[in-house]
C-alpha cells in the first residue's frame, strides 16, 4: 500500500508539473499580457507621423501644413476661444483650449484617411476589433465606445479614447483622443 501512494504522488507531481509547463509555454507563445488601456495608447498615427494632445497646434501646423479650415467661438467655459482647425483632405480636426499666448490641443476626433490608434484600429475596424485589443470599455453605448483613464485630481476629467460606430453596426467610423481637463472646460 505504501508503495501505490507513493506512485500515486509521483504521478500527481508529474501532471502539476505538466499543467503548469503547459501555462508557462502559453504565456510565452502569446508574448501579451492581455488587451487593455493605458496612458500609452494616447496617440493617433498618420502619414508615418504620431499625434498627442497636450501639445502645441503649431507642432500640428508645421507636420500637416496650412490646409486647414479653422473655426472659433467664445468659450463658455473659460476666458478664450474655442478653436478648431479641421483638415477635411486629412480627415481629422484637432480642437484646442488657451495655454497662455498659445494653443494646446485637447482633442483629437478622426473621421476618415489612413489615422490608426496607437494598437492600430482605424476606420472599417470592427467593435470586436477595439475589445480584442483594449478590452472592455469603461462605459459604452450602441453608437460610441470610451475608454477612460482616471482623472490626476478632483478637478480633472480623465483623457480618454473613443470609438464611434455608424448606426450600431459594430464598425468604426470615427475615433478620437481627448486629453485630461479641468471640470468646466470643454
Amino acid at each position: 500500500m505504501t508503495s501505490m501512494k507513493k506512485i500515486l504522488t509521483v504521478l500527481l507531481a508529474f501532471a502539476m508539473l505538466f499543467s503548469l509547463a503547459a501555462c508557462s509555454e502559453a504565456q510565452e507563445v502569446s508574448g501579451n499580457s492581455g488587451p487593455g488601456f493605458s496612458a500609452a495608447d494616447l496617440s493617433l498615427s498618420h502619414g508615418g507621423s504620431t499625434y498627442k494632445c497636450d501639445v502645441h497646434i503649431e507642432d500640428v501646423i508645421s507636420a500637416l501644413g496650412e490646409g486647414y479650415t479653422y473655426s472659433e467661438a467664445m468659450s463658455c467655459a473659460y476666458d478664450g476661444l474655442d478653436k478648431v482647425y479641421s483638415y477635411e483632405s486629412e480627415g481629422a480636426d484637432f480642437s484646442t483650449r488657451p495655454d497662455g499666448d498659445r494653443d494646446l490641443v485637447c482633442e483629437i476626433y478622426v473621421y476618415s484617411g489612413d489615422w490608426q490608434t496607437s494598437k492600430g484600429i482605424k476606420i472599417g475596424s470592427t467593435a470586436d476589433d477595439v475589445t480584442a485589443v483594449y478590452g472592455e470599455p469603461s462605459r459604452s453605448t450602441n453608437f460610441v465606445s470610451y475608454y477612460e483613464l482616471p482623472a490626476s485630481n478632483d478637478l480633472s476629467t480623465g483623457a480618454s479614447l473613443y470609438f464611434e460606430y455608424m448606426d450600431g453596426d459594430g464598425v468604426v467610423t470615427s475615433f478620437g483622443i481627448v486629453a485630461e481637463q479641468l471640470i468646466g472646460e470643454e
